[in-house]
């Protein structure tokens, strides 16, 4: 699994950026914007999916600007950083019926050359299949399946974010693998039906 975002875990281990913002220093506060927006952006577009993504990191970003002061450093800031990210998409997800799409899985990112136009053809086929399977999932499952299998939080991490047992954390997870692969195996049967020969056109 790839490990958590460098840029917050720098943040995790020097406090002096963060004391800077508290203080309310404007290019402390353009800094940790600059240092990350990165992270901010890749965790929200899992969560929430690729629509209003800029409007989504603006509203992340007010909300970590206007709590900054409070944090007090019990916890690491990257989890301060998960749990503003994950309010500013349960409030999205509780307006909506349905998940919006998420484009890109972890499982699929490229680790090595491209390779050849047909293989990156494939990579890109089934990414937008990963896509059309989790966004068939509750938020209940698709939030703690991001936050383990993409975003590589520890169980106990996950519990302290959701506000949940680490117990009851597991379970979802273990359900989660179960409905995302039946989501999966529907989404390709039904694309392999649609481009089989006789098949109506859509």
């Amino acid at each position: 699994m790839p490990a958590m975002a460098g840029s917050l875990r720098n943040l995790d281990m020097s406090g002096g950026l963060i004391a800077r913002c508290q203080k309310g220093d404007s290019d402390a506060f353009r800094e940790l914007f600059e240092q990350t927006c990165g992270d901010v952006q890749r965790i929200l577009f899992r969560l929430a999916g690729g629509r209003d993504l800029e409007d989504l990191v603006q509203q992340a970003y007010l909300a970590l600007f206007g709590a900054i002061r409070r944090f007090e450093g019990r916890s690491s800031f990257s989890t301060f950083v998960y749990g503003i990210c994950l309010r500013v998409a349960r409030k999205r997800a509780r307006g909506i019926k349905r998940f919006l799409r998420l484009r890109e899985s972890y499982r699929l990112e490229p680790r090595q050359p491209l390779g050849t136009p047909d293989e990156q053809a494939e990579r890109a086929a089934r990414s937008v299949q990963v896509q059309r399977g989790l966004e068939r999932l509750s938020w209940k499952l698709r939030t703690v399946l991001v936050l383990f299998e993409m975003e590589d939080l520890s169980g106990a991490q996950i519990a302290a974010q959701l506000g949940i047992p680490e117990a009851t954390v597991w379970t979802r997870l273990h359900h989660a693998r179960q409905a995302f692969r039946r989501s999966y195996s529907w989404v390709t049967s039904q694309e392999d039906a649609s481009s089989s020969p006789g098949s109506s056109p859509t």
